[in-house]
C-alpha cells in the first residue's frame, strides 16, 4: 500500500503519526519530459495573456494573477519568492501559522496570512470563495474530475507532463509557476540561484561526490524514498548518487516499503532517517543498528518533532519541502550534517537539529 501523500509529516513516536511523508520529484536520472514553456509573452517578462501547458491541457492567464490559491502542497514559497502573496494554501506540515515558514516569512511582509484550506479533499466551495484568479495544483495528486472543476473557477495549473503524482521536480514547479505570473525571466534567475548554491556546496565538498546516500523512515517496514523523491534529486545535485540496489523502489511512485527484516540492507555510504534513533530502533527491532552505516556514524537522523516534545520540528518540514526558498535554508544545516557522516571517523558524531 503507498502511503498518503496528503498526511502530515510527523515523528511517530513523538506525535503519534507516521513518519513517512515525504512528497516526491525526480532527480536528474529521472524519465520525465523537460518542463513545458509558457506561451504568449511570459518569456517578455510581464506580458499577458500567457498560456501554461500541464497535463491536463493548458491554462491562459489574461492578467497579473492578484488571488492565488494553491492547491499543491507547496507552491506558496515560489509563490512569494516571485512577490505575490497567495490568498490559499493547503495544510501539510502544520510546523507554521498559514504554512508560511522562516525561509518565507520575510516574503510575506505585511499582508496577511493565507487561509489554510484542508488537504484531505479539494474543497471546490471553499476555494471559490477566495475568488482565485489562478490556481496552483502541482505538487499534488489532482485528478481529472476535480481538475474540470476549478478550471471553471480560474486557470488552474496542474503537473506537467511527463511527471507521476509528487513528482514535479522543484526547479519545474518553481519555473512553472513563474510562467504563470507572467514572470518568466524571474523564475530562471531564482532557479538559477538556488542551483548555484547546491553547486557552491558540491564543490565545497568533493568527498560527497559518487557516495551512496538514501532516505527512509519506518512504515510497514522500512520505507526507501526512490531516485525521483525531492530529496534524492538534492542529494544528487550535492554529489550522491541513488544506490542501484533500489533504484526500482516503488516502480514509478515516489517509494516503497521493504518489510523490516530486510532493514539490514539499507547500508550505504549516507543514510537518512526521517525520525528520531529511538524510534527507528524500536520500529525496526534494532535490525538497522547492526548495519555498518550506523556502527561507523554514517546515519542522520531527522526527526519530526524536537527532541520530546509535541512540537513540529521546523527543519524536518523544510527536509521535505524542497523549494526554492527552503533549499538554501536546509543546505546551511543539512551540509554540516552530510560531511560529518561520510568523514570516515567513527568518533564524529553527527548532530540532530532540533529547531
Amino acid at each position: 500500500m503507498q502511503p498518503s501523500r496528503r498526511l502530515v509529516l510527523a515523528s511517530s513516536g513523538a506525535l503519534g503519526l507516521s513518519a513517512f511523508l515525504a512528497a516526491c520529484g525526480s532527480s536528474s536520472g529521472g524519465s520525465a519530459s523537460q518542463s513545458p514553456a509558457a506561451s504568449g509573452g511570459a518569456a517578455g517578462g510581464k506580458s499577458f495573456p500567457v498560456t501554461v501547458e500541464h497535463k491536463y491541457g493548458s491554462a491562459t492567464i489574461k492578467s497579473a494573477p492578484k488571488r492565488v490559491v494553491c492547491v499543491g502542497l507547496l507552491e506558496q514559497d515560489s509563490v512569494l519568492a516571485l512577490g505575490v502573496v497567495p490568498v490559499g494554501v493547503t495544510s501539510w506540515l502544520g510546523a507554521a501559522k498559514g504554512e508560511i515558514y522562516p525561509w518565507a516569512k520575510d516574503k510575506l511582509g505585511d499582508s496577511p496570512l493565507p487561509k489554510v484550506l484542508d488537504s484531505k479533499k479539494i474543497n471546490v466551495e471553499e476555494i471559490a470563495a477566495l475568488r482565485p484568479d489562478l490556481i496552483l495544483a502541482i505538487y499534488s495528486d489532482l485528478k481529472q474530475a476535480d481538475y474540470d472543476k476549478l478550471s471553471k473557477l480560474a486557470p488552474t495549473i496542474a503537473a506537467p507532463k511527463g511527471y507521476v503524482d509528487w513528482g514535479t521536480p522543484w526547479d519545474k514547479t518553481a519555473q512553472l509557476i513563474a510562467d504563470a505570473l507572467g514572470k518568466h525571466a524571474e523564475g530562471v534567475a531564482l532557479v538559477k540561484s538556488v542551483k548555484d548554491d547546491l553547486a557552491a556546496a558540491r564543490k565545497a565538498h568533493p568527498q560527497f561526490v559518487g557516495k551512496t546516500a538514501v532516505v527512509a523512515t519506518p512504515y510497514e517496514g522500512a520505507y526507501i524514498y526512490g531516485p525521483s523523491d525531492i530529496r534524492s534529486q538534492i542529494q544528487h545535485a550535492l554529489g550522491f548518487t541513488f544506490p542501484a540496489k533500489f533504484k526500482d523502489i516503488g516502480g514509478k511512485t515516489f517509494g516503497g516499503s521493504i518489510s523490516a527484516e530486510r532493514t539490514k540492507e539499507i547500508d550505504f555510504d549516507v543514510v537518512v532517517w526521517l525520525d528520531s534513533p529511538a524510534n527507528v530502533k524500536s520500529k525496526l527491532g534494532g535490525l538497522y543498528e547492526q548495519t555498518k552505516a550506523y556502527k561507523e556514524g554514517r546515519t542522520i537522523y531527522v526527526p519530526s518533532a524536537i527532541g520530546d516534545s509535541k512540537k513540529v520540528s521546523t527543519y524536518s518540514s523544510a527536509f521535505s519541502m524542497v523549494t526554492p526558498l527552503s533549499i538554501p535554508w536546509v543546505l546551511k544545516r543539512y551540509v554540516p550534517q552530510l560531511a560529518a557522516a561520510v568523514d570516515g571517523k567513527k568518533s564524529t558524531k553527527v548532530r540532530i537539529i532540533n529547531e
